[in-house]
């Protein structure tokens, strides 16, 4: 295994439950001295928002962004799960990935994915990623959600259809992010299998909450049983 970061040689030690287990084994392709440097979020300490799950001060219950989404969307329902705080490594990670286009980088965090996702799998949620345009499929070569869920072996549904964009996101200011149009529709056949199901929306990086309440408003047309939504990082 060679880590997708420093590029090192790493061994991969088993332990003897996995040895005998006749499931595959999913790893993240990041060596120790690398993940050291990435920040995992644990939820069993701090306090964190109660909508997108943000670090926050002692005594505050919301933060800046979802007191702006609470006045836009009644309800607000809001469920948001991460993994990592987006900080200069996972910037480092998303330029290779995203922009430079290294498909390679896509199994990095395989091994936290599968572990985070297979719980909501298993309680009958949909994958839902968001989509890329054509436009930015065509100049990258592959959907980015898409490929680290393939590779951490997640299926998904691809129930979700993005416009034509002008700019990309990492483009945008945060406020010109907080203004952006919907820019996503659902054919009237990917309705139907919304309707009364689990879904589980899922990006790679969570900024502002304006991409995945944008999926959120499309999908809860649907009528869904319930919707929540997890990145890589936020």
């Amino acid at each position: 295994m060679i880590c997708r970061f420093c590029q090192r040689e790493m061994m991969k030690q088993l332990t003897l439950t996995q040895m005998l287990s006749l499931k595959p084994i999913f790893s993240n392709y990041c060596c120790e001295s690398c993940y050291l440097e990435i920040e995992k979020v644990d939820f069993r300490s701090g306090n964190f928002c109660q909508y997108c799950h943000e670090k926050l001060e002692n005594g505050k219950e919301v933060c800046h962004d979802c007191k702006i989404w609470e006045k836009n969307y009644s309800p607000f329902m809001l469920d948001h799960h991460y993994l990592y705080e987006h900080n200069d490594k996972m910037s480092d990670y998303f330029r290779e990935y995203k922009f430079l286009g290294d498909i390679r980088m896509g199994d990095a965090f395989s091994g936290d994915i599968n572990r985070s996702l297979k719980s909501f799998i298993n309680h009958n949620f949909i994958v839902v990623p968001i989509p890329v345009s054509k436009k930015r499929l065509k100049s990258r070569g592959f959907n980015q959600v898409e490929e680290f869920l393939t590779q951490a072996d997640i299926p998904y549904e691809k129930l979700l259809s993005k416009k034509r964009e002008v700019s990309s996101q990492s483009e945008k200011t945060r406020e010109e992010r907080l203004k952006m149009k919907q820019p996503f529709f659902i054919s009237k056949k990917n309705k139907e299998k919304v309707r009364n199901q689990s879904i589980l929306i899922v990006d790679d990086v969570y900024t502002t909450g304006r991409t995945t309440l944008y999926a959120y408003e499309k999908l809860i047309e649907c009528h869904p049983l319930e919707i929540k939504s997890f990145s890589i990082t936020r």
